[in-house]
């Protein structure tokens, strides 16, 4: 565990019960840790409020910032900015059930466990909290934004369409000559 992971680790041991109130940062140095995903840098400020009682703990996240992630258009640098919340609910257990799943906002965790490693919940959720395209947006005219070159190009190499004079796909042609018959 390298010393930036433990930026992202909740001490429990200690930590009385009730409510408490934490800040994490995930920058540049928090997308290269994880080494996953599309994520190339950003900086959000997560703001974590958990209330801790002997048989559980309950985690609000609330995610603001920005990271940077390729156009999937035109290859470029995209920033796009974050600002939502999300939770995640820890059972304090005394043995852990190994036919329990854990579930993306729903964790076991041992009741002795002296720590809680938040970097992968933190990792994806902000991966899911990111659009399903991941371009640049049109600008109010509906005009792509995305770099004019590459828009060029792809509009280059895109394949031609060959013209039909029938007015139908031949392919489907011989469809018509089926009959079917009740």
């Amino acid at each position: 565990m390298t010393d930036k992971q433990d930026d992202y680790i909740l001490r429990l041991s200690g930590v009385d019960l009730g409510s408490h109130k934490y800040t994490m940062i995930c920058d540049k140095a928090f997308f290269e840790l994880t080494g996953l995903g599309e994520i190339e840098d950003g900086h959000l400020e997560v703001q974590i409020e958990m209330e801790k009682s002997a048989t559980m703990l309950s985690l609000q996240f609330h995610f603001k910032g920005e990271v940077v992630v390729i156009c999937g258009r035109c290859l470029d640098l995209l920033t796009l900015p974050l600002d939502f919340t999300d939770f995640l609910v820890v059972n304090l257990v005394s043995q852990i059930d190994e036919s329990f799943e854990n579930d993306d906002n729903i964790w076991q965790l041992h009741e002795k466990a002296y720590e809680l490693d938040l970097t992968h919940f933190l990792y994806e959720t902000i991966e899911l909290a990111l659009p399903t395209q991941l371009i640049h947006p049109d600008d109010e005219d509906d005009n792509p934004t995305c770099n004019p070159e590459m828009l060029q190009k792809l509009a280059e190499l895109a394949p031609k369409e060959e013209q039909n004079t029938t007015g139908t796909d031949p392919r489907w042609d011989a469809l018509k000559e089926l009959r079917i018959e009740n």
